[in-house]
Order: C-alpha cells, then structure tokens, then sequence
C-alpha cells in the first residue's frame, strides 16, 4: 500500500512538472512561429521561458507534455475595424507547427497572413478534431490532402469579404479544388464553415457533403455555387441542424430533398436567385426554430407552415409575397407559432392590409420588421401589449394617424424605433418621459414638427437619430449637443435656423452628421475626429474650412452651396481616408491645393465646381487612380489641358466646363478614359480640332465640346459611341448631383442619375467645318444632339429618322442645304426642332404631330404651304417660319394649337386676312409676329383678347380698316 503511494504522488508530480514544462523542439517550434509574425498588441507577450505550457493559447497534454492545443484567435473582431487590426497578428504561418505533432485544437482565425499560401503542412496533424483557419487571409488552394484529418470534427476556412475589402486584398480567396473527393473522408466531421470560399467549378458538392453522415452545420457562404439538385437519391446527412446557403445563384425551386432534413433547426437560404413559391415541404421540418429565405425571387402567398410550431425566428424579406398580411400571419401559421413568435421580419415583400386583428397575438415578439410594404392604416394602440418588443420597424409604408405616449408607454424593453416615411403625426406631451430607452429612432417625413421634440433629451443612450424633413422649424436644442452617444444625426430638410456650437470635438462617438437644406447659418464649427460622414449642403454657413480639417478620419464631406468664403491651401491633405469631396456652390477663392497625392489612395468623388477658384490643376491629382468623379466647372481655372490627368484611368465623369482652359483637346483621352461616360469641356478656349481618337470612348453618354474654339471637321467614327447607339444601356455610375442641360426653348436640369439617361452630344457654338458625318445617324439613343452655330455645309442626313430617342436636334446657324427630311415627321419623341439660319429649300415636311415643344425654321429659302398636320400640335409651345416663302392664308388649322407661346410667320408671302379666332384659340401667347406678308383686311376684333400678349408685329402688311377699341393686353 505505501509502494502503490508513493508511485501515484510520483505520478503526479512527473503530470505536474509536464503540464508546466513542454517538449523542447515544440517550444522551438512556437518561438520560430512567433518570429514570424508582428504582434503590434503583445498578445504572445508570454512567450518567453521554458515553460511553454503556461504561454497565452498553448495547452499541453498533463501526461505527455506535448502541445495539444494552439488557439490565438483574435478576439477583437466583434470591435472596430481600427481595433481588430491592431490585435491581430500579421506575417506568416511558419512551417515549423508541423513539429506539434499531437495538435488537437488549432485556432488562428481573424488574424491577417497577407495573402500566403494555405499552409500544406497541415494536413500532417493526424490528431486534429479542430481546425479555425477563418479570416487569416490565406490564398491559393485548399489541398486535398486535407482529408488525411479523419478526426476532424470542425472545420472553419472561411474568408471574410467585409475585412478583404478593408484590407484591400480582393485577390486573395480560397480556391476549393473542383476534385472534392477528399471531403467524404472527413467521416467524422460535425461543423463545417467556408464563407467566401470559391466553390465554382464544383458541379457535385451536394452529392459530395451528403457522405458525410455526422454533418450537424454546414455553412456556405458566397461561393459562387451554380448547381443545387432538385432531388438526391438517398438524403444520408440527416444528422444536419444548421443549413445556412447564402448568396449563391441557383436559379431553381427550393430542392426537394430540403424536406427530408427532419433533424433541421435552422433553415437559411439568403440570396440565392431561388426562385418559384413556396414549397410544401417547408411544413415537413418540424423541428425548425429558425427559417431565412430572404431577398431571392419567391412569389406569391407562403405555403401553410402550421406544423411549424417550435418556430420562433421567421424572415421573408424581399420576396414579393403580396397579399393582405393579415392572411398570411393567422392563415398560414398556427395561433401557437404566431405567439411564439420572437424574430419577424417581411420587409419589402410589398404586403398590403393593415396592422389591426393579428398584431396583438405576437405576445414574443422582440424584433419586428415590416418596412417597405404597403400597409396602410393607423398604427393601434394595442401595439403597446408587446411588451417584448426590442426593435420595431414600420418605416416605408403608407400609415396613417396619430402616435402617442399612450401607443409606446408600456414598450420598455423598446431600443429601435423606425417609423419614417409614413404620414404618421407624433402627438406628445413636451414633458413626456418615456420609460424606455432608445439606441436608435427614424421618424423622417412624420410630422413632428414645429418645435424640437423635448422628450428627446432624455434619451440619453441613443445613438442613431434620423429626423428628415419632420416639419422642425427653428434652433437645434443645445441639449441636443450634449447626447454624448450620439453616433449618426441626420437633421436634413427642415427649418432649421441659427447657429451651430463652436466646437463639437466632445462628440467622440460622432460619425455622421446631416443638416443639409436648412437655413442655418453662422462659423463652421470644430469638429471631432471620429466624424466620417459630413453633409452641410444648402445652408448658409460661412467662413474658412481649416476646421473641417481637423478631421483626418473623415471619408464623405459634402458642404456644397453655402457662403464658405475661403479654402485654405492645404485644406485636403490631412484627409487621409476621404472618399468623396463636395465643395460646390460655395464661393471659394485661391488655388486648388497641391497635396492631392495624400488622398489619392481612396477619393473617388471630388465635386469643386461654381466658386471662384483659380490657376491650374495640380499635377499631384495624377496619383488618384481611385477617381471617378471630378467637377471643377465653373471657375477661373486656366491652363492647358491637365496632362497629368492621363493616370486617372478610371474616371467615369469629368467636367471641365466653364473655365479659361485653352490649347488642344489631347489626343490621349480616347485611350486613357476608357470608362468615362460624361465628358463636358464646355465654356473654355479649347482650339484645333476635335480629336479623331475621341470616337474610342466606347462608354460615352453624354460629351458637350461647345462654346469653344474649335476647328475642322466632325471626326469618323462617330458609330463608335457604343451607349450612345443603345437604346437602352446600363450603367453602375450613381451621383447625388445635378446639371443643367439646355437646349432651344428648354432648359432641362438633370440629376446624374438620370443624367445618365439622358444620353447628349453637343458641339455647338464653335468653328467646325465639313459635312454632318452620315455615321452619326446609327447613334439611335441620343436624346439631345446640338450641332448649331458652325460652319457645316451638306445635307442633312437622310436617315436622321434612325434616331428614334431624339427629344431636341438643333442645327440652326450653319451653312446646311438641300431639303428637310420628310422622315424627320417619324421621330415621335421629338420636343425641340432647330433648323434656322441655314440655307435650306423645298416643302415643309407633311406631317408635325409629333413635335411637342418648339419647331424653328426662320431664316431659310422654304417654300409652298403650311401643312394641314400642325392641327395635330395641341402641345406645340413655339413655331418660328419667319424669312422663308412660304405662302397661301393664315393657315387654318393652327387654331388647335392652343398652347402656342410664340408665333413668327413675319417675312412670307401669306395673304389674306388674320382669322378671329387667333383671340380665343391663343390664350397663352405671349408673342405674335405676322410682319411683312400680303395680309389684308381689319385686324380682328378678337385679337384684344389675347391677355397675355407681351410683344405683337403686324407691320408691312395690306391691312385696313380701325384699330380695335381696347387691346386686353395693353393694361400690362
């Protein structure tokens, strides 16, 4: 008995000295790890000494002393950005972990090894049941050595798309071998994980996974999957409880073989092109406690799902369910699923019906989205029994009514609130304390207003405030400034005046602020470092911008069309991080500021257009390869053409317009802007000729060259404008902007969304010579063309009637010959028509119904009568024949176009008398100009009617008779 002792107390101290000790070439092999990683946060800060086995993530085996268990997760990820990179580890994953020859558990996940090679060696840790290789930024292939690990029990290889995009390494992903027979060797396995994984070229990857009969999770996420098969012959893993499929592209029903999953928990299947109703085998999985089918394209009512009643998570959003919401809520699930209910959520399913009869019985419910649809009706009170409710999303419906303290008193587990855009009406008292504590509220186009809502100071934990366009008028509370959780406040479109603090900087938590269309005025004030958002477009702040700078973190800063009366020269070159830059409509003055290559890592909008800056474009903006965007119309800018400009290959938008910029329009724009599809050069001094290499911006939509001095010919190759000749084209260019696009009688202002849309070619107003190129008819999808005021000669091209989009064709002021084209009559979108001042001859075209805006012929050599068709014009606004020869009496049928503003038949061979009813049938004209023609007879009586006439000419003609008594226009 004393020997069995004394062999157990010294078993126990060798268990002992091993679990403080480790094996001498493992502790090596850890060392050599950690040499080859930067550790900026000390997290491996223990690894120094001879016991390894106490070292931050080691455990070793208490009888052998070998290593078993390496687990350096970092734990950070749940923080910010900022915070996981700075904890984790960076490097490489040193081969000498093969020497842990009895690992069990290795977890690197979340820290970043650059892009190196999925490590091979790992397939050498025959003992491993753990392996969390997540989010280390790996590339390269995943061996199929892998299956060696026959105990492996969970796997986790996926690859976080968010962070790759923070860390810029969109080349680095998994690549999973199209072989994939090594899988089923991993019999054991329990939980497996790829997200972001790139599974494309794998056809059996169902058939494959279901070998494995212990599956209990399996998540695939983002794997570029194609192939989903509707049936399997024999369903083998049955043992699954999570089945999680996002964001693949199936384009197939919902597979059969779903429905045999009897042992499923959780069924999510999120935007995955899934397309058709709802199956019914959805009712077979009895045992699910979560379903997710979101944003595919699933139609119609869901299918009965009352067996479902362990059921507490439901998510359908953007579907297109349609039907009466109530239906779906008590016809397709039990009243004992209904009041299991804890997670809800059928936004943008476009639900009608309203909230009353159904929405008392979710006694659960702790989320509920239903934003996006088209509920209609008041919001019940009864909505005050859910006292579970967390978070509440009613936004993007058309609710109607009054919301009260009484509707929200008893919510006091309520932390979101979204009611915007609805036409709902807040009613509460101004000393109303709510007993709940809100982290984020959106009550946007509600009326709230006019004063500020008081109860809003006691929220002191919220976070997020959206209160646009709410009716507010007045001054912004100072209490509002001391919310110190405050991290996103959008106040835009209200009525807010006076004057902001000073300084916000005590805002450490500020990220985004809002007060754009207000009437708030006064110094910008100083502003937190955290702020990355700033939007304080169309108020009326002035002052210098040295205090915006003060902000390196920002990425979005938009203070267009306010009085800032001065940019400081080194303005942007603290903003390290800024993306988009709007400084419009402001009056800045000085020169651009030189530093540009600071920011050129990340900008992509930049937006100074309409101040008064001056000088050149730095040549330092030949670093910003990111750029998109870059708008400096508008100003005094002189200079050449900005060579350096060149190097920002991926400008999609670039406008120069309205400057002193002189020289040449370079040749290398056609080979350097080869995603650029707005071009605007207008308003400068540009001379030569257009360059013959322009035609090879095959993306182009809209180009403006005019008011310039340009020379020469139309260059070839016009049918090279490949959008300009589609129809319809997409595009993936989206701007909060606006420009002004004008034509004859029309000035049209467009946002760049719609811009792009409005596809546009306008060289007018320069010294271009030569023939209308017969090519440019092929571009059909031009909505504006604008050649007026050059010297071009020819005909105009026959086949113009090709160009079926045009709204405006304006040639006026060249040298043009021969006759109209009779197929100009086809084009029926046609608003504005333009062919003065040419030397045009032959027949009015016979047919002008079509035209809705403006026809101007004067000034030409036309000849015969006016045709009959212009009865049809009820929408015409303005009609200019003046100087031509044309003849015959005042043509009939003009009489129908009662919208006529002006009308110019001066200097013709009309005859006969001017028709009474010229005073009823134009009201609204405002200028009527019959001069030197052969009329005769009295001037009607009825002419006095025309109220609104500004200017009338009836000089040179054969009338007689008296003056009418009183002219209705005269008293204005």
């Amino acid at each position: 008995m004393h020997y069995f002792s004394l062999n157990f107390l010294l078993l126990v101290f060798i268990q002992a000295f091993l679990a403080n000790c480790c094996i001498e070439h493992e502790r090596d092999a850890l060392l050599e790890f950690k040499a080859g990683v930067n550790d900026t946060s000390s997290c491996l800060a223990s690894w120094n000494g001879e016991k390894c086995c106490n070292w931050a993530g080691i455990r070793c085996n208490n009888q052998t002393g070998h290593v078993v268990k390496l687990n350096l997760r970092n734990t950070y990820v749940d923080y910010s950005f900022d915070d996981w990179i700075y904890h984790s580890l960076v490097g490489k994953i040193s081969p000498s972990l093969i020497f842990l020859s009895d690992l069990k558990h290795l977890d690197l996940s979340f820290n970043n090894f650059n892009g190196s090679k999925f490590p091979e060696f790992i397939s050498a840790f025959r003992n491993l049941k753990y392996l969390n290789l997540s989010c280390t930024y790996l590339s390269g292939t995943i061996h199929p050595q892998l299956g060696n690990l026959s105990r492996l029990m969970y796997l986790d290889l996926s690859n976080d798309v968010e962070y790759e995009y923070h860390l810029n390494q969109f080349s680095i992903v998994f690549m999973l071998n199209t072989d994939t027979w090594w899988l089923p060797n991993l019999r054991n396995l329990k939980h497996m994980e790829m997200l972001g994984v790139d599974f494309k070229d794998s056809n059996d990857w169902v058939e494959t996974l279901n070998k494995l009969s212990s599956l209990e999770v399996l998540v695939l996420y983002e794997n570029n999957l194609t192939n989903i098969p509707q049936s399997i012959p024999l369903v083998n893993f049955t043992s699954l409880r999570v089945l999680h499929l996002s964001y693949q592209n199936f384009n197939t029903t919902i597979p059969i073989w779903v429905g045999s999953l009897h042992s499923l928990n959780v069924l999510i299947l999120e935007e995955c092109n899934l397309v058709g109703p709802y199956p019914a085998i959805l009712g077979n999985l009895t045992s699910l406690n979560k379903l997710a089918l979101n944003y595919n394209s699933l139609v119609g009512m869901v299918t009965p799902l009352h067996s479902l009643t362990k059921l507490t998570d439901l998510s359908l959003c953007g579907n297109n369910i349609e039907g009466d919401i109530r239906e779906l809520l008590l016809g397709k699930l039990s009243n004992y699923t209904l009041g299991n209910l804890e997670y809800l959520d059928l936004s943008s399913t476009n639900l009608s019906g309203t909230l009353t009869g159904w929405i008392t019985d979710m006694t659960s419910v702790t989320h509920l989205d239903l934003n996006y649809n088209n509920l209609s009706g008041t919001i019940p009170i009864d909505i005050g029994n859910l006292t579970n409710l967390v978070y509440l999303d009613l936004g993007s419906n058309s609710l109607t009514g009054l919301l009260s303290e009484t509707h929200l008193t008893s919510l006091l587990k309520l932390k979101t609130l979204y009611l915007g855009y609805n036409n709902v009406t807040i009613l509460v008292d101004s000393d109303w304390t709510p007993s709940f504590q809100l982290n984020s509220i959106d009550l946007s186009s509600c009326k709230l207003g006019p004063k500020f809502p008081s109860w809003l100071r006691r929220q002191v934990e919220i976070q997020d405030l959206y209160l646009t366009h709410t009716g507010i008028d007045g001054s912004i509370p100072n209490w509002l400034w001391s919310l110190s959780s405050l991290s996103s406040l959008d106040l835009s479109r209200n009525l807010l005046r006076g004057k902001l603090p000073a300084s916000l900087v005590h805002m450490t938590k500020l990220k985004d602020i809002d007060l754009s269309n207000n009437r708030l005025e006064g110094k910008l004030p100083f502003l937190p470092t955290s702020l990355k958002y700033l939007f304080l477009s169309n108020n009326s702040f002035s002052g210098q911008l040295r205090k915006i700078r003060r902000s390196p973190y920002k990425n979005k800063l938009i203070v267009s069309n306010n009085n800032t009366v001065e940019m400081v020269e080194l303005f942007p070159c603290g903003l390290a991080n800024l993306y988009y830059l709007d400084l419009s409509s402001n009056n800045l003055s000085g020169h651009l500021p030189p530093c540009w290559s600071n920011i050129s890592s990340k900008v992509n909008i930049v937006n100074l257009a309409n101040n008064r800056l001056s000088g050149v474009v730095p040549s330092s903006l030949s670093c910003s390869i990111t750029l998109r965007v870059l708008q400096f119309a508008n100003n005094s800018l002189t200079g050449e053409f900005p060579i350096d400009l060149q190097f920002c290959n991926g400008l999609q938008l670039l406008d120069l317009g309205e400057n002193n910029f002189h020289g040449i329009i370079p040749d290398w724009i056609g080979e350097s802007f080869q995603q650029l599809q707005i071009l605007r050069l207008q308003t400068n001094l540009f001379s030569g000729n257009i360059p013959s290499k322009l035609t090879q911006l095959n993306n182009l939509l809209f180009l403006d060259l005019s008011n310039n001095y340009l020379s020469g010919p139309l260059p070839r190759g016009l049918d090279n404008f490949t959008l300009m000749s589609q129809l319809f084209s997409a595009t993936y260019l989206y701007l909060d902007m606006s420009a002004i696009v004008i034509t004859k009688g029309l000035i049209l202002e467009y946002d760049y969304g719609g811009l792009l849309y409005f596809k546009s070619m306008d060289l007018s107003n320069n010294n271009l010579t030569g023939e209308i190129p017969q090519e440019i008819v092929v571009l059909n999808g031009l909505f504006n063309l604008n050649l007026s005021h050059n010297h071009l000669i020819g005909n105009i091209p026959l086949e113009i009637r090709n160009m079926t989009s045009l709204k405006s064709v304006d040639f006026h002021k060249n040298n043009l010959l021969g006759t109209i084209p009779q197929s100009i009559s086809t084009l029926y979108s046609l608003e504005v028509l333009d062919f003065s001042y040419n030397n045009l001859s032959g027949h009015l075209p016979p047919c002008w119904s079509n035209i809705s805006g403006v026809v101007n012929l004067e000034n030409n050599r036309l000849s015969g009568v006016v045709p009959s068709s212009l009865s049809c014009s009820v929408t015409l606004r303005v009609l200019h024949l003046a100087n031509n020869n044309l003849t015959g009496e005042f043509p009939f049928d003009l009489q129908f176009c009662s919208g006529l503003l002006l009308l110019d038949l001066g200097e013709n061979n009309f005859q006969g008398i001017i028709p009474d009813w010229v005073g009823e049938s134009f009201q609204q004209l405002k200028i009527l100009s019959l001069q030197s023609n052969l009329f005769s007879g009295n001037i009607p009586s009825k002419l006095t009617q025309l109220n609104d006439l500004r200017l009338l000419d009836l000089s040179n003609n054969n009338l007689s008779g008296q003056l009418p008594r009183e002219y209705g226009f005269v008293k204005k």
